[in-house]
Protein backbone atom coordinates (compact mmCIF):
# COMPACT_ATOMS: atom_id res chain seq x y z
CA UNK A 1 0.00 0.00 0.00
CA UNK A 2 2.84 2.37 0.85
CA UNK A 3 4.46 1.68 -2.53
CA UNK A 4 1.19 2.55 -4.26
CA UNK A 5 0.98 5.87 -2.38
CA UNK A 6 4.59 6.77 -3.28
CA UNK A 7 4.01 5.88 -6.93
CA UNK A 8 0.79 7.91 -6.99
CA UNK A 9 2.58 10.96 -5.53
CA UNK A 10 5.40 10.62 -8.04
CA UNK A 11 2.94 10.37 -10.92
CA UNK A 12 1.06 13.46 -9.74
CA UNK A 13 4.31 15.43 -9.51
CA UNK A 14 5.35 14.31 -13.01
CA UNK A 15 1.94 15.17 -14.47
CA UNK A 16 1.51 18.60 -12.86
CA UNK A 17 5.11 19.83 -12.64
CA UNK A 18 5.44 20.73 -16.34
CA UNK A 19 2.19 22.72 -16.24
CA UNK A 20 3.25 24.63 -13.15
CA UNK A 21 6.75 25.28 -14.50
CA UNK A 22 5.43 26.39 -17.89
CA UNK A 23 2.88 28.82 -16.48
CA UNK A 24 3.83 32.44 -17.18
CA UNK A 25 5.39 34.27 -14.27
CA UNK A 26 4.12 37.56 -12.91
CA UNK A 27 5.93 40.73 -13.97
CA UNK A 28 7.09 41.81 -10.53
CA UNK A 29 8.03 45.37 -11.47
CA UNK A 30 6.18 48.09 -13.39
CA UNK A 31 4.12 46.37 -16.11
CA UNK A 32 6.07 45.76 -19.30
CA UNK A 33 3.94 46.77 -22.27
CA UNK A 34 3.53 45.87 -25.94
CA UNK A 35 2.19 48.80 -27.98
CA UNK A 36 0.57 48.09 -31.35
CA UNK A 37 0.48 51.38 -33.22
CA UNK A 38 -2.08 52.70 -35.65
CA UNK A 39 -1.21 52.19 -39.28
CA UNK A 40 0.35 54.80 -41.48
CA UNK A 41 -1.26 54.42 -44.89
CA UNK A 42 1.23 54.82 -47.70
CA UNK A 43 0.90 55.33 -51.44
CA UNK A 44 -0.19 52.51 -53.74
CA UNK A 45 -2.19 50.59 -51.13
CA UNK A 46 0.65 50.04 -48.66
CA UNK A 47 0.54 50.47 -44.91
CA UNK A 48 2.90 50.10 -41.98
CA UNK A 49 2.19 49.38 -38.33
CA UNK A 50 4.78 50.04 -35.64
CA UNK A 51 5.11 47.55 -32.78
CA UNK A 52 6.79 49.12 -29.77
CA UNK A 53 7.55 47.86 -26.30
CA UNK A 54 8.41 49.08 -22.84
CA UNK A 55 10.45 46.95 -20.44
CA UNK A 56 11.96 47.72 -17.06
CA UNK A 57 14.27 44.71 -16.80
CA UNK A 58 16.66 42.81 -19.04
CA UNK A 59 14.85 40.50 -21.46
CA UNK A 60 16.36 37.36 -22.96
CA UNK A 61 13.54 36.60 -25.42
CA UNK A 62 10.22 37.88 -26.73
CA UNK A 63 7.49 35.97 -28.54
CA UNK A 64 4.95 38.14 -30.36
CA UNK A 65 1.95 36.58 -32.16
CA UNK A 66 -0.04 39.25 -34.03
CA UNK A 67 -3.34 38.87 -35.86
CA UNK A 68 -4.58 41.12 -38.66
CA UNK A 69 -8.33 40.89 -39.26
CA UNK A 70 -10.29 42.48 -42.06
CA UNK A 71 -10.93 42.06 -45.76
CA UNK A 72 -8.39 43.33 -48.25
CA UNK A 73 -5.24 43.41 -46.13
CA UNK A 74 -2.19 41.14 -46.35
CA UNK A 75 0.94 41.28 -44.25
CA UNK A 76 3.94 41.31 -46.57
CA UNK A 77 6.88 41.47 -44.15
CA UNK A 78 8.23 42.32 -40.73
CA UNK A 79 11.26 44.61 -40.37
CA UNK A 80 13.49 45.17 -37.36
CA UNK A 81 15.43 48.05 -38.98
CA UNK A 82 15.95 50.93 -36.57
CA UNK A 83 14.50 48.96 -33.66
CA UNK A 84 15.80 48.33 -30.16
CA UNK A 85 16.33 44.66 -31.12
CA UNK A 86 18.02 45.23 -34.48
CA UNK A 87 21.35 44.00 -33.02
CA UNK A 88 19.93 40.57 -32.06
CA UNK A 89 20.82 37.93 -34.67
CA UNK A 90 18.04 35.42 -33.91
CA UNK A 91 14.71 37.01 -34.91
CA UNK A 92 12.45 34.35 -36.44
CA UNK A 93 9.38 35.50 -38.40
CA UNK A 94 6.44 33.44 -39.70
CA UNK A 95 3.55 34.93 -41.69
CA UNK A 96 0.64 32.64 -42.53
CA UNK A 97 -2.24 33.00 -44.98
CA UNK A 98 -4.74 33.68 -42.17
CA UNK A 99 -3.27 37.09 -41.37
CA UNK A 100 -1.30 35.80 -38.41
CA UNK A 101 2.29 36.74 -37.77
CA UNK A 102 4.60 35.25 -35.19
CA UNK A 103 7.91 36.92 -34.61
CA UNK A 104 10.42 36.62 -31.87
CA UNK A 105 13.68 37.87 -30.50
CA UNK A 106 16.11 35.46 -28.86
CA UNK A 107 19.34 36.72 -27.29
CA UNK A 108 21.82 33.90 -27.71
CA UNK A 109 25.30 35.43 -27.73
CA UNK A 110 24.27 39.09 -27.66
CA UNK A 111 23.56 41.24 -24.63
CA UNK A 112 20.03 40.97 -23.25
CA UNK A 113 17.50 43.60 -24.34
CA UNK A 114 18.12 46.42 -21.87
CA UNK A 115 15.30 48.24 -20.10
CA UNK A 116 13.75 51.05 -22.11
CA UNK A 117 11.08 52.06 -24.58
CA UNK A 118 11.11 52.02 -28.36
CA UNK A 119 10.49 50.26 -31.63
CA UNK A 120 10.45 46.45 -31.72
CA UNK A 121 9.38 45.89 -35.33
CA UNK A 122 7.44 47.37 -38.24
CA UNK A 123 4.77 45.39 -40.10
CA UNK A 124 4.48 46.12 -43.83
CA UNK A 125 1.08 45.40 -45.40
CA UNK A 126 -0.71 45.56 -48.71
CA UNK A 127 -4.19 47.11 -48.53
CA UNK A 128 -6.63 46.75 -51.42
CA UNK A 129 -8.47 49.81 -52.77
CA UNK A 130 -11.80 48.19 -51.86
CA UNK A 131 -10.82 47.43 -48.26
CA UNK A 132 -12.73 49.07 -45.45
CA UNK A 133 -9.54 50.06 -43.71
CA UNK A 134 -11.34 51.52 -40.70
CA UNK A 135 -12.53 47.97 -39.93
CA UNK A 136 -9.14 46.27 -40.12
CA UNK A 137 -7.86 45.31 -36.67
CA UNK A 138 -4.31 44.59 -35.59
CA UNK A 139 -3.94 42.88 -32.20
CA UNK A 140 -2.20 40.05 -30.38
CA UNK A 141 -3.48 36.54 -30.95
CA UNK A 142 -2.60 32.96 -30.14
CA UNK A 143 -1.02 30.82 -32.82
CA UNK A 144 -0.42 27.43 -31.25
CA UNK A 145 2.08 26.71 -29.82
CA UNK A 146 3.18 30.38 -29.66
CA UNK A 147 1.72 32.79 -27.16
CA UNK A 148 2.59 36.36 -26.21
CA UNK A 149 5.50 36.16 -23.75
CA UNK A 150 8.43 38.23 -22.57
CA UNK A 151 11.22 36.19 -20.98
CA UNK A 152 13.48 37.68 -18.35
CA UNK A 153 17.21 37.05 -18.16
CA UNK A 154 16.38 34.67 -15.27
CA UNK A 155 14.35 32.53 -17.77
CA UNK A 156 11.05 33.35 -16.06
CA UNK A 157 8.38 34.32 -18.61
CA UNK A 158 5.39 36.64 -18.26
CA UNK A 159 2.63 38.13 -20.40
CA UNK A 160 3.05 41.89 -20.93
CA UNK A 161 0.26 44.46 -20.92
CA UNK A 162 -1.02 45.14 -24.48
CA UNK A 163 -2.25 48.37 -26.03
CA UNK A 164 -4.09 47.55 -29.27
CA UNK A 165 -4.07 49.51 -32.54
CA UNK A 166 -6.19 49.55 -35.68
CA UNK A 167 -5.71 50.73 -39.24
CA UNK A 168 -7.41 54.04 -39.96
CA UNK A 169 -9.15 55.17 -43.12
CA UNK A 170 -7.06 57.56 -45.28
CA UNK A 171 -9.57 60.37 -44.60
CA UNK A 172 -9.17 59.96 -40.84
CA UNK A 173 -5.38 60.02 -41.12
CA UNK A 174 -5.52 63.23 -43.20
CA UNK A 175 -7.86 64.92 -40.69
CA UNK A 176 -5.52 64.09 -37.81
CA UNK A 177 -2.61 65.85 -39.56
CA UNK A 178 -4.58 69.02 -40.23
CA UNK A 179 -4.72 71.69 -37.48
Amino acid sequence: MRTFAVLLCMMLVMVFAPAVMAAPDVDDNAPDTLLIGKAALLKAGKATVRIEFINDQDLAALTIPIGVKGAGVKVDSVSFAGSRVEYVKTRPVTINENGQIIFGVICMTEDFVAPGRGLMATLYMSVSDSAKVDQIKVDTTTVHPAELLFTKASSASFVPTVVQGALKAPEAAKKEKQP
